[in-house]
């Protein structure tokens, strides 16, 4: 075939675009495949102690019998339905520094036993609580909505106590102050 014939051009073009669809396709399976609860508590080694604390937590097992996953909480804007195209690249750059603050404990040998894992326990759950205060728990509130809390005859003070945090202007809602061990259960 010629290399200036409109044949060869197509050909080209045809085989960019099936290249860039195979590479699409394969990224976007590895950022789901990273992004799963299964990723997080079998391949991800320096997450062990937490995956096994998480399936204790009230997270693991709802109520409703949905299962919260771990990026819903501990990834920005993942719990969130509708994100804009900014707000996508935001996810994927948190969760590579995620990932490489893993990874990086596993290399440097700090996280590779769940003992150093829970050693290091206090210090990362410092980390996870100042970056969800500083984001306004927007991982939360992807999933719940203070004004709109349901009641619930075993507990009827718990919805209309959001909703009065919920309206006041002044009130900052500290999801993990009043709920410490809601995605996590230690003991």
């Amino acid at each position: 075939m010629n290399k200036n014939s409109k044949w060869y051009a197509g050909a080209l073009v045809l085989a960019g675009v099936a290249a860039g669809v195979v590479l699409v396709s394969a990224g976007t399976s590895v950022v789901h495949w990273s992004g799963s609860t299964q990723f997080c508590g079998s391949f991800c080694h320096s997450m062990d102690a937490a995956y096994a604390s998480y399936k204790k937590g009230q997270h693991f097992q709802t109520n409703s019998g949905f299962s919260v996953g771990c990026t819903e909480c501990h990834l920005k804007y993942e719990s969130t339905r509708g994100i804009s195209q900014a707000q996508v690249v935001g996810l994927l750059w948190h969760k590579a520094v995620s990932g490489s603050t893993s990874l990086w404990g596993e290399i440097r040998g700090t996280l590779n036993t769940p003992e150093k894992q829970i050693a290091h326990r206090p210090e990362m759950a410092k980390t996870v609580t100042e970056w969800m205060r500083s984001t306004d728990y927007v991982t939360c509130r992807g999933c719940h909505d203070p004004l709109n809390f349901k009641a619930n005859p075993a507990k009827p003070m718990v919805a209309p106590m959001h909703k009065a945090l919920a309206e006041n202007p002044k009130a900052k809602i500290d999801c993990l102050g009043c709920h410490p061990n809601a995605g996590h259960k230690y003991n």
